[in-house]
């Protein structure tokens, strides 16, 4: 029976050129079809509770297919094109006590790496290849729920030239930073082998180090068929109540951010400016993986102190704004969502209002290391890194 179904799913995935709903109904008429491969497992008796601590390795297959969101004028002429491609994913998957205790689920982790053909000779192809965090949920014995978040970088082969390719204002560098957030469900066919659907929102920017750059947005569906070589029980103990962190103060963080943004000064040469900023934040632990934030950040841009200067502009180039937002906790991984209001912006060049991602990597208690987008509306501003020091982990007397 596995056999003739990775048969078809091979034939299938040919597919992935036709429209979009037509994957949909292949990966619904997947579902239906796995039925009987997962009722012919479901009669062996339930699996006992395990301590592993021995992540689940498994290895990926799939294809994407989706539609470039041609979000503002300059880049109507990538309106109704329709990426396409495949990718392979490494992943390592928690299955422990300790894990099920923080999120009530079973954790996954890898390696991505795609090959994307955007349809269209004005955005040409790429490579994206990106780390990816995805806590996965179980719903019943067969079904899992997941949502991933990744990061990375693209390789793509046809940026802005002036004199070759001027039509592009979606990207101007070849290595541009590559993001995508999804959802997806796995359908457990046995031991070994699982279907994976899945709807991801990807983006490519060069965060606003060389324009243009209005950034590439396709939203995708994708199909995928995992292979699992030594496969384990899942961890099924009883879940530890205790609530920990309510007897956890606030999480103070202080930051330093920075990047470098590529403009053309008067003479028309490209040159690289910095930008530089500090932050300061609270984060209160609301749940085992959930923090609520609130903080400011004041940071000075030198390319818009240029442009003021053009402009004839009297005014600061430096803005401060108020922040608030949610944190997924994920071990020593940080997945932020923020979003700010200035109360210090003398310049017109942008919206009252802008929205952060962000990811850090907890070193040890007190200090991390991030990657942060910034961006106004559907247009990104600057990716910039981070340093963090925290005072984290105070219980209350």
């Amino acid at each position: 029976m596995t056999g003739t179904l990775a048969k078809f799913v091979l034939k299938k995935i040919r597919l992935v050129k036709q429209p979009i709903l037509k994957i949909a109904g292949f990966a619904f008429v997947l579902a239906v079809i796995s039925l009987p491969s997962i009722a012919q497992d479901t009669v062996h008796t339930q699996q006992p509770s395990v301590p592993s601590k021995q992540n689940i390795f498994s290895v990926g297959l799939g294809a994407q297919y989706g539609f470039v969101f041609a979000h503002s004028e300059a880049v109507r002429n990538t309106k109704g094109s329709h990426p396409y491609g495949g990718e392979l994913l490494l992943s390592w998957q928690r299955n422990d006590q300790k894990t099920w205790d923080l999120c009530n689920c079973y954790p996954r982790k890898g390696l991505l790496l795609g090959y994307y053909d955007y349809d269209n000779a004005i955005l040409g192809k790429g490579i994206v290849s990106a780390y990816f965090l995805e806590p996965t949920y179980r719903l019943n014995r067969n079904i899992f729920f997941s949502f991933r978040g990744a990061a990375g970088l693209a390789w793509l082969t046809n940026p802005y030239d002036s004199q070759h390719n001027s039509e592009n204002m979606s990207y101007s560098t070849v290595v541009n930073m590559y993001t995508t957030v999804g959802l997806g469900l796995w359908w457990r066919l046995n031991e070994k082998w699982r279907i994976n659907t899945s709807v991801n929102y990807q983006h490519i920017s060069n965060g606003g180090m060389k324009q243009p750059n209005k950034g590439l947005n396709y939203p995708t569906a994708g199909l995928a068929i995992n292979y699992i070589p030594q496969p384990m029980p899942y961890f099924s103990g009883q879940r530890s109540q205790e609530k920990y962190w309510q007897h956890q103060r606030g999480r103070w963080d202080f930051g330093l951010f920075g990047t470098a943004k590529r403009i053309q000064n008067d003479s028309g040469q490209s040159i690289r400016v910095p930008i530089i900023g500090i932050q300061t934040q609270v984060a209160k632990q609301v749940g085992r993986i959930n923090a609520l934030t609130a903080g400011i950040e004041v940071s000075g841009d030198r390319s818009v102190d240029i442009q003021l200067e053009k402009d004839s502009i009297k005014a600061s180039a430096i803005r401060a704004a108020v922040l608030g937002g949610h944190e997924f906790l994920l071990g020593k991984f940080i997945f932020s969502q923020r979003i700010g209001v200035y109360f210090f912006d003398q310049t017109p060049y942008f919206d009252a209002w802008f929205h952060c991602w962000g990811i850090n990597y907890r070193i040890n208690k007190s200090l991390g290391v991030g990657l942060n987008l910034k961006a106004h509306k559907q247009v990104a501003e600057y990716f910039d890194f981070r340093f963090v020091y925290s005072f984290r982990g105070f219980e209350k007397q």
